[in-house]
């Protein structure tokens, strides 16, 4: 057979390019994530750690523990060469059978949630144009939508004192933007849009031509009921895209395992087309890990003990004449607590006292702090009472 050749450019000359604007043509230029860059700079976690957003995190030995002998001995004698790009079939099959999408042909596996964040958006923005974006919100969605080149449009679904999201804002984008990105449930409330106003959304953005992506990393985390959107009728058409991971339901982040999920078969081409550039594929191994602890993802979780530390928190908000949206999913709460300093330096003092919390200015909120719920039930005690002396300390 002859050898093909591949024209390349001359020394000097640019190499042509089918987009006027590539995906992912503005990573380069993406400012940092300062909530990440934060977690980066505090070092390694304190004993007393309430910043995290997820489930407790698992061990080898447990997540094994869960398959037969013939899978655990399969997990030692796997290949570590190159696999599909689209993840596993096991995989993709154990989401499916799980509920956490809706079919397996419809699923393409990535690095971590952020991985499927970042192609979703340089598959449907191609050229840029205008993505809008939930807020507050996880500021790597935003950036995500920024490395395609993309102009963010921010929708604030949650403000100051309200009891429940809204995504009337989006009304206004409907028919400009290439896609609408929403957090469900969000992050840092732990708020939850209605599924009749997150279904009429999507019917909306199909008629204008709009992708809806909706980012699913810590749905059924407190509310077990909880079902991804793929298993509404409105995902069928192919205008929807969920996202999800292992990291946030079930405290495997190390595994780096997160999805996609569309009906349209264009969308998850051009996907598996940027993986080639951005991972090529997932570890053999943590696929393999994430199938069994996703076909055990009802035994792994977190509800109750989210449900548990959420008790708790609202006690301690109550005795401190505090005000929290009460969260309906997710393992994170967003309490405002009169801090008598910054959030960030009061971060930074509570450091001091082996804990950690997030600051509220990270997600633009001042005088409040995002505290996780997914914490062993005595650390969490601890930590709330860390917490309490604290703000009893700084408020003589």
């Amino acid at each position: 057979m002859p050898r093909t050749s591949i024209p390349r450019p001359a020394r000097g000359d640019v190499a042509p390019s089918r987009c006027a604007r590539p995906a992912l043509a503005a990573l380069g230029h993406v400012e940092a994530s300062q909530i990440d860059r934060w977690f980066a700079g505090a070092g390694a976690p304190p004993s007393a750690d309430l910043a995290r957003s997820g489930a407790p995190g698992r061990t080898l030995r447990e997540i094994l523990a869960l398959g037969t002998i013939a899978e655990q001995a399969a997990y030692f004698e796997m290949s570590l060469d190159y696999g599909a790009a689209e993840g596993t079939f096991a995989l993709r099959e154990a989401l499916a059978s799980s509920g956490c999408v809706r079919r397996a042909d419809e699923v393409v596996v990535t690095n971590g949630a952020v991985e499927a964040l970042l192609l979703a958006c340089a598959a449907v923005a191609p050229d840029g144009g205008r993505i809008a974006v939930a807020t507050p919100a996880y500021e790597g969605i935003w950036r995500c939508a920024e490395a395609c080149g993309a102009e963010l449009v921010a929708i604030p679904v949650w403000r100051e004192g309200a009891v429940a999201l809204d995504l009337a804002g989006f009304d206004e984008v409907l028919g400009s933007c290439a896609a609408i990105v929403v957090n469900r449930p969000h992050n840092p409330t732990g708020l939850t849009f209605t599924g009749e106003a997150l279904r009429d959304l999507a019917r909306r953005c199909t008629a204008a031509d709009t992708v809806l992506i909706v980012d699913e990393v810590a749905l059924a985390t407190l509310d077990p009921t909880a079902r991804s959107f793929a298993f509404e009728a409105e995902f069928a058409d192919g205008s929807v895209i969920t996202v999800g991971d292992v990291s946030k339901s079930l405290g495997l982040g190390g595994l780096r395992i997160g999805w996609l999920s569309s009906a349209s078969a264009r969308v998850l081409a051009r996907v598996r087309e940027l993986k080639d550039l951005t991972s090529l594929g997932s570890s053999a191994p943590s696929q393999a890990l994430a199938t069994l602890a996703v076909a055990h993802r009802r035994a792994l979780s977190p509800a109750d003990l989210g449900q548990r530390n959420l008790a708790a928190l609202t006690g301690l908000v109550a005795a401190f004449g505090g005000s929290m949206p009460l969260p309906a999913d997710g393992l994170v709460a967003f309490p405002a607590l009169s801090l008598p300093l910054p959030s960030l330096a009061f971060a930074e003092l509570a450091r001091g006292a082996d804990l950690a919390v997030l600051p509220g200015a990270l997600f633009g909120c001042e005088g409040r702090l995002r505290i996780g719920l997914g914490v062993a039930g005595e650390v969490f005690d601890a930590a709330l009472e860390r917490l309490a002396q604290l703000l009893g300390r700084l408020g003589r």
